[in-house]
């Protein structure tokens, strides 16, 4: 399924204009699909009686083409205008055109009514609600009433996902042409009920650039590689993992056994010595190429890291390296000489956040999985930032990368494809995971996966592996560990 940021949606409805489909009949359009899923509603559950809550732009005008069509279907219909008369054209016609069936109440009583359907505010809205707005939605919202949000609930920002402190919850959204990138992120998805999408007379066409697709499990199925039967370790690719450091020996070994486990036929740990030594007491079936150390970090071993290099099929780099002077001088060596895809995590990113223009000389196809505030200072910015789809895309196209940038729900940019995955729950909100899914994410790589279907299939495939865990025990107490000994039987259900 496609989804569509606020200006993507806007393209689209200004290419059907081009195509001959005005924005007055997508808008009929809109309040006759919207008329119809309440009057499905209706019928279905005995509801007898329908308020909407109006706004002035054309959200409002939306809500008064619904209104008129479902007091014509028998349903009592009210309309209530929450910030007065309509402003927009499109809505002065749309109200204009309200029959005498359709009742206009200033102080309703929000108990006394099945539906309440909410078109205030649209994929505009910023920033947070008016206060008489707030106490409209407050008060509706403390009813039994079914509630539905036409496109998207008000307060709720369709690109970044915020949402005001006094948005409800509702038991359905329904969407025009596509969802919105916002109704599914924290915390709007948790508002929003039911997401349906409704086809509004959007001509094919009319398409926008680069959607942005909802992964799902029967895409992930297919996406991931074929396993030649009469394949070999050589088949099967091999990772180069520069990772882990005295101080941060685990993300190491973590990134070193997700890789094994999710399929690639060699993966190389390429890191200090006493850290090899340490990993190797656990991980066995990794290779190993252990380098001068400083203070727990490699500082040397230049000639013997490009020969790694060389036969790599994907050198994942920073998991555990640490922020310091040895990391960049490795960063530095990888991006010179590596001509397979690079992924950088963790303290290659932060390192990097220092000297970005070191990414557009390298001959690799680069992958960057940075966390909010990693994207924050790749992007020269000092707090957490809300609108992480906008940063990524700017990521993507200044230099020429693909951006996994990971959250609660990861947002994965390229200059071709853009995915958003959704799976998983807190279990992953611990120390390591990010090693995990790095190490998910290379060994698909290295197994012959173009680079956003590889990142959208390991965010997949980690989230899944929570939500697997999760079923027979708490949140809580899932750990990094937990999680790659359930890689096997996540992959075993995905090709099955």
């Amino acid at each position: 399924m496609n989804i569509l940021t606020p200006r993507q949606m806007a393209d689209c409805e200004a290419q059907s204009e081009r195509c001959g489909v005005s924005l007055a009949t997508l808008m009929d359009g809109a309040g006759n699909a919207l008329a119809e899923c309440l009057r499905k509603l209706c019928y279905e559950r005995f509801f007898k009686k329908a308020l909407f809550l109006c706004g002035n732009g054309n959200n409002g005008g939306d809500g008064f083409v619904a209104a008129e069509i479902l007091a014509k279907s028998g349903i009592s219909a009210s309309v209530m205008l929450c910030m007065g008369e309509p402003k927009t054209e499109l809505a002065k016609s749309a109200f204009g055109r309200l029959s005498d069936d359709v009742g206009i109440v200033e102080k309703p009583d929000y108990k006394t009514y099945d539906v309440i359907c909410d078109c205030i505010f649209g994929t505009g809205f910023r920033g947070s609600l008016p206060q008489n707005i707030a106490e409209i939605l407050c008060d509706a919202g403390k009813t039994d009433s079914c509630k539905i949000a036409c496109d998207l609930p008000s307060g709720v920002n369709a690109l970044t996902g915020e949402a005001d402190k006094n948005v409800i919850r509702f038991d359905m959204t329904v969407s025009f042409h596509a969802p919105k990138l916002g109704t599914y992120l924290s915390p709007a998805k948790y508002l929003c009920g039911e997401n349906k999408v409704c086809d509004i007379g959007i001509p094919d066409e009319a398409d926008c650039n680069k959607p942005i697709t909802l992964l799902t499990e029967k895409m992930a199925r297919e996406m991931l590689p074929y396993r030649k039967p009469y394949g070999h370790k050589g088949t099967f690719g091999r990772v180069l993992a520069v990772c882990g450091s005295g101080k941060y020996i685990g993300a190491g070994a973590m990134s070193t056994m997700s890789a094994l486990r999710s399929g690639a036929g060699l993966v190389n740990l390429c890191t200090a010595k006493s850290v090899a030594a340490a990993v190797a007491q656990s991980v066995f079936e990794a290779v190993y190429t252990p380098l001068p150390e400083e203070n727990g970090c490699i500082s040397g071993g230049y000639d013997e890291l490009q020969n790694a290099i060389a036969l790599a099929d994907c050198v994942l780099i920073g998991c555990g390296l640490q922020n310091n002077e040895y990391t960049k001088k490795l960063l530095q060596v990888t991006l010179s000489c590596a001509e397979c895809p690079v992924v950088i995590d963790a303290d290659g990113i932060n390192c990097l956040s220092e000297n970005i223009d070191i990414l557009k000389s390298t001959k690799a196809n680069v992958l960057l999985t940075p966390h909010p505030m990693e994207l924050a200072r790749l992007c020269g910015l000092n707090a957490v930032p809300q609108d992480r789809y906008s940063l990524a895309a700017k990521l993507c196209e200044d230099c020429g990368v693909t951006v996994m940038s990971k959250a609660a729900e990861t947002i994965i940019v390229s200059d071709t494809e853009c995915y958003l995955t959704n799976r998983g729950n807190t279990a992953l909100s611990k120390g390591g995971s990010g090693d995990v899914l790095a190490g998910i994410t290379a060994s698909l790589i290295a197994q012959g996966m173009e680079i956003p279907k590889a990142c959208a299939v390991a965010s997949f495939v980690l989230g899944r592996s929570a939500e697997m865990l999760t079923e027979t025990r708490s949140e809580r107490g899932v750990i990094a560990r937990d999680i790659i000994e359930t890689l096997p039987e996540v992959f075993f259900n995905l090709e099955k």
